[in-house]
């Protein structure tokens, strides 16, 4: 069977008048009737070429009670050939190609006749003269040039099937178009079973699959109609975003760069391209087809802010860099961007350099270039028409600033900064438990837990908070003294009340069950430490006024330890066991020394 691209769907949409049940609604609208430019079938010698003509004759016979087509007059069309000066018998298959456009027909009937062994080949196409596309006709043997009838009667046999298969096309199109895709998909099986090697059936019922998100049978039927066909732009595209989808970012890329090879140097093509790209998490991918937009077009400004913001994205993981190459990729694609701009460069391309020097730690640059940008945000007008609006720009600037500043141990400045982008944009992600945390590096553990508190009211997760503050209570305030438990008298009970009274206020936000009996264990020991840290200061004498303190300490282990559940029970026996001979301990010294 010979099959080239097939019929468009539009081209098939006056077989409506042929009843389907429910069509589509724009195909029952179709009325009128579709023309047929005729052409005589050309025969090579020895074939009577007016065997040709006479087939032509059949044809043109035929499809006068041949539904939803007519043929074009021959008059008509010979008065054109004659306006154009051609001669009828010399006339190629692109001829009447080109006369159909003019005439404006649907179809246009070309073929061949040659002399074989066994009779008279005769092998006919109908074409769709703007796009190529062929109906599925399979070529015939008569037994001699005398056979017109017979011929003819094949040819109006072949075109019934042939426009059955039209109008399923045309249906799957349709129904594509109206984001129906399993209708879509039922009539392009109908029109593949007529004809399996039409590849604009394959693609449209690939687009259907895709517009059902079944993205591998997509992936299936348009490999196929790009294997066929290299040159299909339609198909090249649908497949490298399909392939996107899959997760395959190599195979979306390459697809997506054959498909740029028609269109090398269209930047909005680019772009959106890259847009798919991104969509789909192929970071990766979404550079390199950048950076082979800017090795055409070096002073694009679109296609490297672009390329700015992916390669930084593809180059770290929350916050964590996985690729340094791609970093250094975005730092030198801003710094194109301030070469090209000067002061008019796009302040978030600053903000992403910034952050782009941050993650490959050379603070002292992501500085300058922060700084750089607060001057450029600062200066406008706030009245572009960005994504993000001044105050927003303003408060991303100084909230990296308030990481650079952490990351160099210099949390004053980090607590400055973060209070600037929290009053330019109150909704900074994660604002308020970073400023609480920037605020105990400084020792001001009464704001931050203020701040702690303010998160939670503001939404933040009360575990993850939680869990934030013992961590950063336990690391900063008391492993260490918990090291020194087999000499207490090193124990800073200063870092040890610090470590309870956060430890405290974390109990207070969890709400997970098994972290709060972690958290209330912690507890336990941390007065269990502070209790023997009084203790061992104690003087010869047995002193009062550390036995007071040291009890209170230890009075308030049992209660904690309560509601430790079943976290380190062994521990717990020991602390246990350790308590009832300092309760009574310290009971004595009370009983022996203060009453003096």
């Amino acid at each position: 069977m010979r099959s080239t691209r097939n019929i468009l769907p539009w081209v098939a949409a006056g077989v409506a008048v042929l009843s389907l049940p429910a069509a589509p609604r724009a195909l029952e609208a179709q009325t009128s009737d579709l023309t047929i430019l005729v052409a005589p079938v050309a025969a090579t010698e020895p074939v009577d070429r007016r065997f040709g003509e006479r087939i032509a004759e059949e044809i043109r016979d035929g499809l006068k009670i041949f539904p939803g087509y007519i043929a074009i007059e021959r008059d008509d069309a010979r008065d054109l050939i004659d306006d154009y000066d051609l001669d009828e018998r010399t006339m190629t298959a692109i001829d009447w190609r080109q006369l159909g456009l003019q005439m404006e027909a649907a179809l246009v009937m070309v073929g061949t006749a040659v002399a074989t062994g066994g009779g008279v080949e005769v092998d006919v196409n109908f074409i769709e003269p703007r796009s190529g596309d062929e109906l599925p006709m399979t070529a015939f043997t008569v037994a001699d040039d005398d056979s017109h009838e017979e011929a003819g009667a094949q040819i109006m046999g072949q075109l019934g099937r042939g426009v059955e298969y039209l109008r399923s096309l045309a249906f799957c199109g349709d129904y594509l178009a109206s984001e129906q895709p399993m209708e879509a998909i039922s009539n392009c099986n109908a029109a593949l079973a007529l004809n399996p090697d039409s590849d604009r059936a394959h693609y449209l019922r690939g687009r259907a699959h895709m517009l059902n998100e079944a993205w591998g049978d997509a992936a299936t039927d348009l490999q196929g109609v790009v294997d066929n066909n290299a040159s299909d732009t339609e198909a090249l595209e649908s497949l490298a975003f399909t392939y996107a989808q899959l997760g395959d970012g190599a195979a979306s890329l390459r697809y997506y760069q054959r498909y740029l090879d028609f269109r090398p140097d269209e930047v909005d093509i680019r772009l959106r391209i890259a847009y798919d790209l991104t969509q789909a998490g192929s970071w990766a991918e979404t550079v390199q087809l950048l950076q082979d937009g800017v090795e055409r077009a070096p002073d694009n400004v679109d296609l490297l802010e672009y390329l700015t913001g992916a390669a930084l994205q593809a180059g770290q993981t929350d916050g964590a860099v996985t690729d340094a190459a791609m970093i250094r990729v975005a730092v030198d694609a801003s710094g194109k961007l301030v070469d090209l701009q000067g002061d008019a460069v796009n302040p978030s391309t600053l903000s992403n350099a910034t952050n782009a020097y941050m993650l490959l730690e050379e603070y002292d640059a992501a500085l300058a270039f922060s700084d750089q940008a607060l001057e450029s945000i600062s200066s406008s007008d706030g009245s572009g028409e960005g994504e993000m609006s001044r105050e927003e720009l303003l408060a991303q600037v100084h909230s990296s600033r308030a990481t650079i500043y952490d990351r160099m141990e210099n949390p004053e400045m980090g607590v400055a900064e973060l209070e600037q982008a929290l009053a330019y944009n109150p909704d900074v992600p994660n604002g308020r438990q970073r400023l609480a945390a920037l605020k105990l590096q400084t020792g001001d553990v009464e704001g931050a837990v203020a701040d702690f508190r303010a998160a939670v009211e503001n939404g933040a997760d009360p575990n993850q908070i939680a869990n934030a503050i013992f961590s950063l209570a336990y690391t900063n305030h008391f492993e260490a003294q918990s090291r020194a438990l087999s000499n207490p008298a090193t124990i800073d009970v200063r870092e040890v009340a610090t470590a309870l009274e956060l430890f405290a206020v974390a109990a207070e936000f969890v709400q997970d069950p098994a972290a709060s009996e972690q958290m209330h264990f912690f507890i336990a020991f941390g007065y269990y430490l502070q209790g023997s840290a009084y203790d061992s200061r104690n003087e010869d004498d047995e002193a009062c006024a550390p036995a007071r303190s040291a009890l209170n300490a230890f009075q308030r282990v049992s209660t904690h330890l309560a509601q430790a559940g079943s976290h380190q029970a062994g521990s717990q026996q020991q602390i246990r066991e350790a308590i009832d001979v300092q309760l009574y301990r310290q009971e004595s010294i009370i009983e022996a020394s203060c009453s003096r």
